[in-house]
């Protein structure tokens, strides 16, 4: 797994599980991530959510500590934070803790990922909580809206859905086949943890061989490949709900994460929509007053990507703030200038800076990196890459992603026809 930078130190150990080890002298934390090949890229259509409901039974019992309970004062009682996520591509668990208590945070980590209990009780409490989680969705239009524009990105596919998955599909998942996934997909070979602080080198490796030293694991499963969605996929998705706000998100194809060009398209969405002073923000809320909340940012993913802006608007005002937004999306084609371009620059490089101050945050930045792309960069490498942008590449890719036939529309709102959206919808 290639490395230039000398703060990351990496080691394999004999179950093929990779550690990463970022020492933080200045700092006064720890954080410990377990990364696993884990998430909707991984499942069936009939099992949709199975990784997030593995993820959620982890939390509810392992043999050192037997109870939810137990395990959140393990940690909370220290001062630290405990939590999890789940994405199309992974599942991460970490701890983030004082210092002096990094080898409890492993512990704990460990004990709960490696050796769920899986009591059956706690798993139907678990399952309605998260069918509770996907009610929450549908009352909130602004996630709702990602929703329906993954839907367009990625027809008829595992990126295209809900990464908790559906009500019906999580209702049938057994417990038994929950037991069977978390023991297949949770394999030292796809998994990797990343520990970043105030800790030396040799004894983040020494913890995370301990931890995981009795590991029982199945053999795993492919992700599945992205799949180009044909001409005739819908461009338009209406989801007709009553609601004092529009919710409107414009979608396009973007970049892998192996694309050289990502660094390009970062400084492309960051001008359109990252920050008050991002032209988005600058034309729809500052000068028309259209919108309250107006963002843009892209997605990278191992075989593909997305552009996305999103609009929170009033429903009078749809239509009118999607064309300004999509002349502002067509503007990007006409070039940066040079000003603007050294602003972006400086605004991305210090964003990315600051947030490496947290242990978090760079456990994150390489461990992420490792599992998905199986090699790491540096922020400084980062830097170069963007420094190293030029305008004429910035046109070309502009040119090349916002397309008119590219173009789909996610609109949340109180509408009974998708019609003028259609009409409306080209640069």
């Amino acid at each position: 797994m290639p490395a230039s930078d000398p703060t990351l130190h990496q080691r394999t150990l004999d179950n093929g599980l990779r550690v990463l080890a970022v020492p933080m002298p200045h700092s006064r934390s720890v954080t410990v991530s377990f990364y696993f090949s884990a998430g909707s890229r991984y499942e069936d259509p009939a099992e949709a959510g199975i990784s997030h409901l593995v993820e959620h039974c982890c939390f509810k019992g392992s043999p050192s500590w037997p109870t939810a309970p137990r395990i959140s004062e393990a940690i909370e009682g220290i001062g630290g934070v405990l939590n999890a996520g789940t994405d199309r591509e992974h599942t991460v668990y970490y701890a983030k803790v004082p210092a002096a208590h990094v080898e409890l945070a492993v512990d704990v980590v460990a004990d709960i990922v490696l050796r769920p209990l899986f009591d059956a009780d706690e798993l139907e409490k678990e399952r309605n909580v998260i069918l509770e989680e996907l009610a929450m969705v549908e009352d909130n239009p602004g996630q709702l809206a990602e929703v329906v524009l993954d839907a367009l990105l990625w027809p008829d596919q595992a990126l295209g859905r809900d990464v908790a998955g559906t009500p019906d599909s999580v209702r049938a998942i057994p417990r038994d086949r929950a037991v069977v996934y978390r023991h297949d997909q949770y394999t030292p070979a796809t998994a990797l943890i990343s520990i970043a602080g105030a800790i030396e080198v040799d004894a983040a490796f020494a913890l995370a061989e301990q931890s995981t030293r009795n590991w029982e694991y199945g053999s795993g499963v492919a992700p599945e490949s992205y799949r180009a969605p044909s001409p005739e996929t819908p461009r338009v998705g209406l989801h007709a709900k009553p609601s004092e706000q529009a919710h409107l998100m414009i979608g396009l194809p973007g970049l892998s994460a192996h694309d050289e060009d990502r660094y390009a398209l970062s400084l492309l969405t960051t001008v359109l929509g990252d920050g008050m002073s991002s032209r988005l923000f600058v034309s729809l809320r500052e000068e028309l007053g259209l919108a309250y909340d107006v963002h843009a940012y892209s997605s990278n993913l191992r075989d593909t990507g997305s552009i996305s802006v999103y609009l929170g608007v009033d429903p009078e005002n749809a239509l009118p703030a999607m064309r300004a937004a999509l002349d502002q999306l067509g503007g990007i084609r006409d070039g940066i200038p040079p000003a603007e371009l050294h602003r972006v620059r400086e605004y991305l490089k210090g964003r990315m800076l600051l947030n490496m101050e947290d242990t978090r945050a760079v456990s994150s930045w390489y461990g992420g990196q490792a599992l998905l792309l199986n090699r790491t960069h540096s922020v400084d490498e980062i830097v170069e890459r963007i420094e190293a942008v030029d305008p004429e590449t910035l046109a070309e890719l502009a040119d090349r992603l916002i397309r008119d036939d590219a173009l789909r529309l996610a609109v949340v709102g109180p509408f009974e026809s998708e019609e003028p959206f259609h009409e409306a919808l080209h640069l």
